[in-house]
């Protein structure tokens, strides 16, 4: 089962809130800028067409592929659950974090050699993303 409204707003949704979250105009994005040294190529606007394609096309791709992958969780607990569809639709998005996002983001940051701060960082940002989407799956189903 796919729906293209929850995948759309949900991918929306990650986009403006993860772009929210890593930007450098607050204190939390500054110290994500500053731990990942992006604020040297900030600094310097060395970041070229190409790799501001890249941040954001993954950032869409990645909407695209958490929504539905969450939809489907949802779907699939929703048939099993006697919750009601909001509650069941974040507790599925809190599963897909603690289970894949989440595992995923912190054996790839430790593994790069990212401070304990930035894998935190990481960790609260992909949660917060993922909280949304369920919200959004949540409201519009």
């Amino acid at each position: 089962m796919f729906n293209w409204q929850v995948t759309l707003f949900g991918t929306v949704a990650w986009i403006i809130v993860e772009s929210l979250l890593y930007n450098p105009i607050h204190r939390w994005g500054k110290f994500w800028a500053k731990e990942s040294g992006m604020e040297v190529k900030m600094e310097n606007q060395t970041m070229t067409t190409g790799d501001m394609i890249f941040t954001f096309g993954g950032t869409i791709i990645g909407g695209i592929l958490l929504s539905s992958a969450a939809y489907q969780i949802v779907c699939w607990f929703a048939k099993n659950d006697n919750d009601g569809w909001l509650m069941t639709s974040l507790q599925g998005s809190l599963l897909l974090w603690l289970g894949v996002y989440g595992v995923a983001t912190f054996v790839m940051a430790v593994y790069s050699g990212q401070s304990k701060k930035l894998v935190g960082l990481h960790l609260v940002n992909g949660f917060l993303g993922l909280l949304v989407i369920g919200l959004v799956i949540g409201f519009l189903r």
